[in-house]
């Protein structure tokens, strides 16, 4: 399975010619609003986040990604950054999630255990408990 967090790097992924499982993007891209990736989707799951965030609406939003028919964008309304970590710690074992550093490239994170957990554990101390 296939995971992007950013438009820039959905965009990347599907010009290379591989559609993502799960896409998440907000329609911005350093700070200026740009047009949503063209990658094609079957499913489209509208979340609230605003930015330096996590909201219970985004955690859902993710939980309901990662099940049923693929593939799945879902767009941020407010802001995706943070997402990258929940995607990591909610993907299934094996996923790779790749977003986007910004002057520096595309990051890919196997979501084996180790990055699961530590994900688990960042995300804990922000005070969201329960992801799996």
């Amino acid at each position: 399975m296939t995971v992007t967090v950013g438009d820039r790097v959905t965009d990347t992924l599907g010009t290379m010619g591989r559609t993502p499982d799960v896409q998440v993007v907000d329609g911005v891209e350093r700070r200026i609003k740009r047009s949503v990736p063209t990658v094609p989707y079957a499913r489209l799951l509208r979340v609230k986040n605003p930015a330096g965030t996590l909201t219970e609406e985004a955690i859902a939003g993710m939980k309901k990604a990662f099940l049923g028919k693929k593939p799945v964008r879902v767009q941020v309304v407010g802001e995706e950054d943070l997402m990258a970590m929940l995607a990591i710690a909610m993907a299934p074992v094996s996923a790779i999630v790749f977003y986007g550093q910004p002057g520096v490239g595309v990051v890919a994170v196997k979501a084996n255990a180790i990055a699961k957990s530590r994900n688990r554990a960042i995300l804990g101390q922000m005070g969201i408990k329960g992801i799996h």
